[in-house]
């Protein structure tokens, strides 16, 4: 099963852009200020008896909690550089104390290497590098001593580098991670997330502020995990596609996860849909201002066993009242259609009107695109274990897929379609290594298929994620893409090969 992420937010008045150092001094001043308040002794207590001394420093950092605690069980960050889960250890012991008292600071640094070796729109200087840096400080409100069932959580970004999406050509891009934050902007750093979770009870979370919407589902176990990390690159195998026009990549929204039985959970979010509020700033300049454009959006997600195998299955619509065009599809679809003109002159928004959009070779006036008003969208998600190693139920292998509908007016996608295996520990003596194959198809069946000329794509992709330490694994990737976007301008079937290196810090 993969890690279940959590949803939710406390605002921040934040606008603007972070450097990556602003960023991380931010986030390890923070935390030494509150260590600092969570340590320190009670004035009106007695001092600790020799018993109590001994039971505290006995008590390991991967203790269990109860349940006011939304990290039941905390990392463990000691052992050798060989065996550790981080590479920087457990800073002689302070990082240990931090979460203890409810402090908790990850960082993970990944860095691609890809290459269109043949085909696609471009195979000259094709090969490229990039990656991103992510930064998470998470605040558990219980074992701060300041309130039970509480957690904050703060995401950074930096992006850097060049990825070999463009070289593709495809409408699903290559590689999903360079995406994020913002497309082509390497450089840039953001507090893409910033939000709350506070469990009423074991049934009910609640969660606001500004958060990675699709985080609140269509997780997979085999194929898009909650950080958009550790398994396939290919766009098409971290995300449905038809949820593009639900919410940007980050939006301030707020929602409820209710769980009334062990096997059925039910996640429901109301959140703020302008594409103007973007990671790069905190979407209180959109959410409560011009436009009154929201999303609803709502999974059920069942866990079930299938001959005494766990396996997920997950339903989930959505509903926008934002105005759609596919002629402006989202910036994490690869489309031959760019918007002409600044989005903005000295911090205030060009009307639309004045913008312009280039749908292949043709210039369009965006007056003169029709749009259409309260969007939807359906999908299904599933993962189902085939086979667990009797000694250990996480190694094992499973298959997966997906499946997407959308209306043909204002989506640039109106069927999804995958399928796939995935496992881990499939080699002996490589319990954690991990590995997948897939194929995707989509359908365009619109006026800007027909601008176009496309219909439908359809690709492979096959990884295998080696774990070298627990802290640096190293992922060799190949993707076969028939005739990316559907031949457009004569693009031939490209081979996409790359590797993948993660430090977990």
């Amino acid at each position: 099963m993969t890690r279940e992420r959590s949803p939710l937010v406390a605002g921040s008045g934040y606008r603007g852009r972070l450097n990556g150092l602003q960023l991380l001094g931010l986030a390890v001043l923070l935390g030494a200020v509150c260590a600092q308040a969570a340590v320190a002794e009670d004035p009106d207590a007695g001092p600790m008896t020799p018993d109590e001394k001994a039971q505290e420093s006995a008590e390991p950092a991967t203790q269990p909690m109860a349940l006011q605690s939304l990290i039941p069980t905390l990392p463990d960050y000691t052992g050798d550089i060989w065996s550790r889960s981080v590479l920087t250890g457990d800073w002689g012991g302070a990082r240990t104390e931090l979460a203890s008292h409810g402090i908790l600071f990850d960082m993970q640094v990944t860095q691609f290497l890809q290459q269109n070796a043949k085909g696609g729109k471009n195979t000259s200087g094709a090969m490229e590098y990039g990656g991103s840096a992510d930064y998470w400080l998470k605040l558990d409100t219980a074992r701060m001593g300041l309130w039970p069932g509480g957690l904050i959580t703060l995401h950074g970004e930096t992006q850097f580098g060049r990825s070999t999406n463009s070289n593709t050509g495809s409408f699903m891009p290559a590689n999903f991670k360079s995406l994020l934050p913002v497309p082509n902007d390497p450089g840039l750093t953001t507090l893409s997330e910033f939000y709350i979770m506070q469990a009423l009870s074991e049934k009910v979370v609640l969660a606001a502020g500004k958060m990675d919407l699709t985080a609140l589902g269509d997780r997979n176990a085999f194929a898009g995990d909650a950080t958009h990390l550790t398994q396939f690159m290919n766009t098409a195998f971290n995300i449905n596609p038809v949820l593009f026009s639900a919410a940007p990549y980050t939006a301030l929204g707020a929602g409820v996860i209710l769980i009334p039985t062990e096997w059925l959970q039910i996640s429901t979010l109301v959140s703020d849909n302008d594409p103007d509020g973007a990671a790069t700033t905190t979407g209180f300049n959109t959410a409560f201002h011009g436009r009154d454009w929201a999303t609803v959006m709502q999974e059920y997600a069942f866990t079930l066993k299938l001959f005494d195998k766990v396996g997920h299955q997950r339903f989930g619509w959505f509903w926008t009242s934002r105005d759609f065009s596919e002629f402006e599809p989202d910036s994490r679809v690869s489309l031959p259609v760019r918007r002409v003109g600044l989005p903005s002159i000295g911090g205030r928004l060009v009307p639309r009107p004045l913008r312009k959009l280039r749908i292949g070779s043709t210039l369009f006036d965006t007056r003169e695109v029709n749009t259409r008003p309260d969007n939807w969208a359906m999908y299904y998600n599933f993962d189902q274990f085939l086979y667990n190693e009797p000694e250990d139920p996480t190694q094992g292998f499973g298959v997966f897929g997906r499946f997407g509908f959308a209306p043909t007016e204002g989506n640039p996608f109106q069927e999804f379609y995958s399928i796939g295996l995935g496992g881990k520990g499939a080699i002996p003596r490589r319990d954690q290594d991990t590995w997948g194959a897939g194929y995707y198809c989509t359908r365009t069946e619109n006026d800007l298929g027909s601008a176009l000329g496309v219909s439908t794509e359809q690709g492979v992709e096959v990884f295998y994620s080696i774990e070298v330490t627990p802290w640096f694994r190293v992922t060799p990737d190949i993707q076969v893409i028939f005739e990316p976007a559907d031949g457009y301008n004569g693009r031939e079937t490209a081979i996409v090969y790359g590797v993948r290196g993660q430090i977990s810090l």
